[in-house]
């Protein structure tokens, strides 16, 4: 999570429509010349058309509201988004997706990272949004649609009717809102999880991430330090989670490869989680190698298959299709990632290239 990479702004002079195809681009504006014989959208990085920046110079007044709230609570210094002090993190070609690396991401990023104000920004409304959506839908990023068809925890009932309850909150009933909320964690963090099986103990980090989420960047100063004072619980409840996957099986079954997904990704982003409130409260990120290591997989028909069937149709060679969150970056930037980003791929690249490719990880 979280570089700043010296090719982002420096080295790509092709369009991204030549730069992802790999041929050469004579730059020309509005659009380049194969762009405009194959009617393809034609976008320079770093460089907007009149209509884009005259949509775009103002930012919509509700982002800004909704980010100004939330950096109220964590004024942030602004030299520490000036990156000209800081040395830029040594890069090598990292390998193809398909093949396994011979060294681990973790040589290629930084201990700690400073995010640009956009990338918070992005961040914090992508986030911010979750228990919405898991309260009009079931699912998030990081909780499979299909997860809880068989066996609904107690907590995951918890946190989906107070995520229904959120999303339909009124200046009326908010205080009544965040007062469940109060009473569900209390109850939460109160449940010794050390000798739970692994579906109750990712039952219960989803549930606290959802409530975290809630309390953390949507609450007032009561809420932010109820869900700070539970920080270390989330942290543990994560590291958990993430040495107890290791236990686990190969998937021969749609729904054990859907639990086994939803665990890696929400370790992953149980720690961007953590990264971005260490943003918001120190200035920097500091757990970049440690995200950088954790696989998830990369093939997005996967996640998204509805069926067993159409899972299994995808699934024919589920190994290759893991790929470690710094492999998925430094492969994606080079070209090498062929298929449409989805909203999770979009979330992991954001802090990691930030503003330089706005126009590609903004959400439609």
């Amino acid at each position: 999570m979280a570089y700043r990479s010296p090719y982002a702004a420096s080295r790509q002079k092709s369009c991204v429509a030549c730069a992802r195809g790999k041929r050469r681009c004579d730059r020309q504006t509005p659009q380049c010349s194969r762009c405009l014989a194959q009617g393809l959208e034609c976008t320079y990085l770093g460089i907007r058309s009149p209509r884009h920046r005259k949509e775009s110079s103002a930012p919509h007044p509700e982002s800004v509201h909704a980010f100004d709230d939330i950096l109220s609570f964590w004024p942030l210094d602004d030299s520490l988004f000036n990156h000209a002090s800081m040395p830029p993190p040594s890069i090598i070609p990292s390998p193809s997706l398909i093949t396994a690396p011979s060294l681990l991401p973790a040589g290629f990023f930084p201990e700690t990272a400073v995010l640009d104000r956009w990338s918070i920004n992005q961040l914090l409304q992508n986030i911010k949004s979750y228990p919405r959506v898991f309260g009009c839908s079931r699912k998030t990023p990081f909780i499979h649609q299909r997860l809880y068809d068989v066996y609904l925890p107690a907590c995951i009932q918890d946190a989906f009717a107070v995520s229904a309850a959120y999303c339909t909150k009124t200046s009326a009933t908010e205080d009544m809102v965040f007062r469940t909320i109060e009473s569900k964690v209390g109850l939460l963090v109160e449940q010794d999880y050390k000798e739970a099986n692994l579906q109750e103990l990712l039952a219960a980090l989803q549930a606290l991430i959802l409530f975290h989420i809630i309390q953390l960047f949507d609450g007032d100063v009561r809420q932010r330090s109820l869900a700070e004072q539970n920080m270390d619980i989330l942290r543990a409840w994560t590291v958990q989670l993430k040495v107890r996957a290791t236990e686990l099986p190969l998937p021969f079954t749609w729904q054990e490869w859907i639990f086994e997904e939803s665990v890696r990704r929400t370790v992953i982003f149980s720690l961007m989680l953590d990264g971005l409130f260490s943003t918001l409260k120190k200035g920097y990120c500091s757990n970049v190698k440690g995200l950088s290591i954790l696989p998830f997989a990369s093939k997005t028909s996967l996640w998204e298959a509805g069926t067993a069937a159409s899972w299994l149709a995808e699934s024919h060679c589920l190994a290759s299709d893991n790929v470690l969150y710094g492999d998925f970056v430094m492969s994606w930037e080079r070209g090498r990632v062929t298929e449409p980003l989805d909203d999770f791929q979009k979330l992991l690249l954001t802090p990691c290239l930030g503003e330089t490719y706005r126009e590609v990880l903004e959400l439609e």
